[in-house]
C-alpha cells in the first residue's frame, strides 16, 4: 500500500473524525478545511472534488474496524496449540464483534455499501478495500489449513466472505425490536463453523 502525501492523510483524518461526528452529509467543505487548516487548493489538488474526499474518508471508515478483527484472527491463529483452542478463542471474537458497542460500525459499513451503488468511482475504490479485507481474511484461513486447523477442502475465500456476512449482518438484530442476545449469536455462529471446518 503507499504512503499517502501528509496533506492528503491529514485531509482524509479530518474528513473521517467529522464523518463520525456528523455524518457524510452533516458538514461542509469550509468546515472540513477549518478543522484540518488545509488550504483549499491543496484539497483540490489531492481530490477531485469535496465528494471524492467523503468517498475516501467512507472506504477508511469502512474496514477500520475490520483491520483490527483480522489482527486479533491472527494473534488467535499465532498462539493456538490446536483446531479446539483456535475455536475456542474465535467463539470469544464472534462475542466482541456483535457487542452493541458496535451497533454504530455495523450500521455504518452497511451503508457504506449501500452508497457505493451511487458512485462507479467509489464502488470500484470500496471494491479494491473489501477485495485487500477478503484477501487477509483468506490468508488467515489458509495459514490455519497449513497448520491442520481447517479442512482442506474448505475454500478460504468462502470462508473469509462468511466471516464478514456474519459480522455484518448482526445489523439486522441491532434494529429489531427483539433483539437475540450477542452470546447466543456467538455460540450459533461458532458451531455453525465448528460443523463446517
Amino acid at each position: 500500500m503507499s504512503t499517502l502525501h501528509p496533506t492528503k492523510a491529514k485531509l482524509l483524518d479530518t474528513a473521517v473524525a467529522l464523518i463520525d461526528e456528523f455524518g457524510p452529509i452533516g458538514f461542509t467543505v469550509d468546515a472540513l478545511l477549518e478543522r484540518s487548516t488545509i488550504s483549499k487548493g491543496s484539497l483540490y489538488h489531492h481530490f477531485v472534488d469535496f465528494s471524492d474526499v467523503i468517498e475516501q474518508a467512507q472506504v477508511i471508515r469502512f474496514s477500520r474496524y475490520i483491520d483490527a478483527d483480522i489482527k486479533a484472527l491472527f494473534e488467535m491463529l499465532s498462539t493456538a496449540r490446536s483446531g479446539t483452542e483456535l475455536r475456542e478463542r474465535f467463539e470469544s471474537l464472534v462475542l466482541a464483534t456483535s457487542d452493541p458497542s458496535r451497533a454504530d460500525a455495523r450500521s455504518d459499513r452497511a451503508t457504506i455499501v449501500g452508497l457505493a451503488r451511487h458512485s462507479k468511482n467509489f464502488a470500484e475504490a470500496l471494491g479494491r478495500e473489501q477485495q485487500r479485507v477478503t484477501d487477509a481474511l483468506a490468508d488467515i484461513a489458509r495459514e490455519a489449513q497449513e497448520k491442520g486447523y481447517i479442512r482442506t477442502d474448505v475454500d478460504v475465500r468462502v470462508l473469509a466472505t462468511f466471516i464478514q456476512t456474519y459480522t455484518l449482518g448482526f445489523v439486522l438484530n441491532d434494529i429489531t425490536i427483539d433483539p437475540i442476545l450477542p452470546v447466543e449469536w456467538s455460540k450459533f455462529v461458532s458451531a455453525l463453523l465448528a460443523a463446517s471446518l
